[in-house]
């Protein structure tokens, strides 16, 4: 997963995030959680629009975030798709409704996903367990 903030030069997968602890009306993640994969087979999309959409096969970069050709994205951790901002990092806008055929996207699960590790009451500087840097934690919930 790969909300929001820089790539930067540190290890993508220490997933830097602002919990409601330090910063309550505030629910950021400043680095990517890991390295840009796939959705996985759990996921189900709307449509065979949003599927191909989806679909990134690019011999010239590595992920969707460095190629212009490659316009939405799916996270699947915070279960939100988004239009891809090519500005070097890995932003994205979210978006609510698929923009083919109009169906009501799911709404995104970051505020539960902030919510589930903040009640781990881990350490400062304690990642979560390795299910919260995908879908699974959903799943278990």
């Amino acid at each position: 997963m790969w909300p929001r903030h820089g790539r930067g030069h540190r290890d993508r997968r220490k997933g830097l995030f602002v919990t409601r602890a330090l910063f309550p009306d505030r629910r950021v993640l400043w680095m990517p959680l890991t390295d840009w994969e796939k959705p996985s087979a759990a996921a189900v999309h709307c449509c065979a629009a949003m599927v191909k959409a989806l679909e990134f096969d690019c011999e010239q970069h590595s992920d969707p975030f460095e190629c212009a050709d490659s316009l939405v994205i799916y996270n699947e951790v915070m279960d939100e798709y988004g239009l891809i901002i090519h500005d070097g990092s890995a932003s994205y806008v979210l978006i609510d409704h698929c923009p083919w055929c109009g169906s009501k996207l799911p709404e995104s699960a970051r505020d539960r996903w902030f919510d589930s590790v903040d009640a781990l009451g881990l350490a400062a500087g304690v990642d979560p367990p390795a299910r919260y840097f995908t879908g699974e934690w959903r799943r278990r919930i």
